[in-house]
């Protein structure tokens, strides 16, 4: 025996016998309902488009989502129902109860699902989901089989199984209770129905005959297609695969707000990177890459680092530089045809031939310029209604007579600014438009510093009342021309007398005031305006509830908000009939949790909440700053504009003589000798 034996024998006889067991995994009811369910997904609608996906890969050709309301308007309930194969026992046995189950080896790769765990999607919805699924069974019959999810529930499902009709179609519903999303049912609505058009865009328009429908409208991806162009993408060093670009020209945009960027790039039927492109075609464009590469990252998990991958890195490249080509080619073909189409609309201006040599010389101005607004804002691809508008305000900005009618149509001035402009442009002089254009510049100014005052270093720490309350108050026509300041940081005591002495109303007793509801409450602002001439309502009031460019908006400010509108309309002493009120909140920022409440379908950006005479508004100080600052400039681009034609004639003659001389040549003369 040698020494290094020698030494370790007797060690070894020293250690205590060697035992073992079995280390079994547990798994905590908690991890589906909260790792794989409520945690999982950011938000609901990903939820949904989970049990979506889940529905098309079990064959399904149509999806229907219904929501329900609660007595307040809240979202209660979600249902997602299908018409796929359904789940039959061995099934529900061998892969729905089995977590992170593997996709069918038949058509794996062309799956949406791709972890096995998207049914646990109905804990970041709702507490409780009911699913009842009809399958084939044994010899030709269909089994119903039904069962209860709890998100609270530590016990395994009961299925209750039953035998139906031979006739009744296959498929799944899963209804879902108690929804954890607390909004208003509406809002939900149509932020999902704009979500799932982002996530399965281009599946739906990969397969047309494939219906995912919110309250019984599809998400009808190709009737909003006005061209489609397909084309191979070749010569991508590191993705040695095709890629194909599919250039769509839509009959009308898509919201921004919703869908992210111009160009999607897409993997296994899902939207995986979303990119805006720097030169589109217009803005109804919408490029969509597709790759097997693609589909790859898809599978792998890998979407949330995409951009890290260098592979992908060239491909974008690759697909950006061609929707730019693409931009051009249709830039250029637009060009030759697009005049030649709007001489032919009833509302083109110049249908009828004209011997008048400055009718003519308006003619080739008006067309130049109707060409450079398509170049840059596709007056083309606008329905006929809103091209009429442009037309007819192009028209009249080469006419003096007609300023009124374009600050009026374009700026939106109100009646008593309107007809302060009419008095004033009624005795036109040049020095009367400097005049005024020195007051549109002072405001263009104040406009500038109050961006600066809410966004710059010293945001931080301006205060809302003792300062930028008191720089608004002389500066109320920011919030509207219409308005002036009617009281300053009153209590709804003042507010509800300076109404009503507004309205034209008798002031009311002590006593009669104090049943009024939320008089403690103190709006920073209350506008007033009121027009001269019968109409309905004759008042349009304003309450501003400001915060300080520190403190972002979210649901405890709109909470507030909404308790100003339900002191108007509850209150008996305001005036109902001929007054309606809007309700701004207005900071720097804004909370995610509330910024979707201002992105409501149908609605503008903006408007929360809408009753039959009072809206609630949340807006940031950057949209404020920005409507304001573009009816100015607009005010001022007309003022220069009106200085500048106090002669038509004498203009053209001096600035256009080669507009006038090729006016004046006989048509069908161009380009002969």
């Amino acid at each position: 025996m040698s020494r290094r034996q020698r030494t370790l024998t007797p060690r070894n006889r020293g250690n205590p016998p060697v035992s073992s067991y079995d280390l079994n995994w547990v798994y905590e009811p908690r991890l589906v309902a909260e790792h794989l369910g409520r945690a999982k997904y950011a938000a609901a609608s990903t939820a949904v488009g989970e049990l979506i996906a889940n529905a098309l890969d079990a064959g399904a050709t149509r999806v229907e989502i219904e929501t329900s309301a609660n007595p307040l308007g809240g979202l209660a309930g979600i249902e997602v129902s299908d018409n796929g194969r359904g789940m039959s026992r061995e099934d529900l046995k061998q892969r729905f109860a089995v977590i992170g189950v593997s996709p069918n080896a038949a058509g794996a790769s062309a799956r949406l699902g791709r972890f096995g765990v998207g049914r646990f999607a109905v804990h970041r919805l709702g507490t409780i989901s009911e699913w009842t699924t009809v399958a084939e069974g044994a010899h030709g019959t269909r089994v119903q089989s039904t069962f209860t999810l709890r998100s609270d529930d530590r016990s395994s499902p009961r299925v209750e199984v039953r035998s139906v009709a031979p006739a009744t179609p296959t498929g799944t519903t899963i209804k879902i209770f108690n929804a954890l999303d607390q909004e208003f049912e509406a809002a939900f609505v149509a932020r999902l129905r704009s979500d799932l058009l982002s996530q399965f865009c281009s599946y739906l328009l990969g397969n047309p005959r494939h219906v995912i429908a919110v309250h019984g409208e599809p998400l009808d991806v190709a009737s909003i297609v006005e061209s489609r162009e397909l084309q191979e993408l070749q010569g991508i060093s590191r993705v040695d695969v095709p890629v194909r670009l599919h250039h769509l020209l839509l009959h009308r945009p898509l919201d921004e707000s919703r869908v992210a960027g111009r160009v999607l790039f897409t993997g296994k039927g899902r939207t995986v990177h979303r990119c805006l492109a720097d030169d589109v075609a217009s803005s109804n464009y919408l490029g969509i890459v597709e790759s097997t590469y693609l589909d790859s990252i898809v599978s792998a998990n890998r979407e949330g680092v995409v951009e890290l991958d260098t592979g992908f890195a060239q491909l974008k490249d690759a697909a950006l530089a061609e929707v730019a080509h693409f931009a051009e080619r249709v830039r250029e073909g637009r060009k030759s045809t697009f005049l030649e189409r709007a001489r032919e609309q009833a509302f083109y201006p110049f249908r009828v031939p004209s011997a008048n040599a400055v009718v003519e010389a308006k003619k080739a101005i008006f067309d130049v310029v109707l060409e450079r607004m398509n170049e840059h804002a596709n007056v083309e691809g606008m329905t006929m209604k809103q091209q009429a508008v442009i037309f007819s305000l192009l028209n009249r900005s080469l006419d003096n007579e007609d300023l009124l009618d374009i600050l009026h149509e374009v700026a939106k001035l109100s009646d008593e600014d309107m007809e302060k402009f009419r008095r004033v442009l009624e005795r036109t002089t040049l020095q009367s438009l400097i005049r005024l254009s020195s007051e549109v510049t002072a405001r263009l100014e104040f406009l500038d510093i109050l961006h600066s005052l809410v966004y710059g270093d010293a945001a931080g720490s301006l205060k809302e009342r003792s300062q930028l309350h008191k720089i608004l108050e002389p500066n109320c026509w920011i919030f509207g021309p219409a308005y002036h300041l009617a009281t300053s940081d009153k209590n709804f005591r003042t507010v509800i007398r300076r109404h009503r002495e507004e309205a034209g109303l008798p002031d009311i007793p002590e006593a009669e005031l104090k049943t009024a509801t939320g008089l403690g409450d103190i709006p920073d602002l209350f506008l007033a305006a009121k027009r001269e001439y019968p109409t309905v309502p004759s008042n349009r009031h304003l309450l501003v509830e400001l915060k300080a460019p520190s403190v972002p908006l979210g649901w405890k400010e709109l909470q507030q908000a909404a308790r100003y509108a339900q002191t108007v309309m509850a209150s008996p002493q305001f005036d109902k009939a001929m007054t309606a009120w809007d309700v701004f909140l207005v900071s720097s920022d804004i909370k995610p949790e509330i910024d979707l409440q201002r992105r409501q379908k149908n609605k503008e950006p903006g408007l929360v909440s809408e009753y039959e005479n009072a809206t609630v508004w949340v807006l940031s100080w950057g949209e404020i700053i920005d409507r304001a600052r573009s009816e100015m400039r607009l005010v001022r681009d007309h003022l220069d504009q009106k200085s500048r034609e106090l002669s038509v004639s004498e203009y053209l003659q001096k600035n256009f003589p080669e507009v006038l001389e090729q006016a004046s040549t006989p048509r069908g003369a161009k380009g002969q000798g």
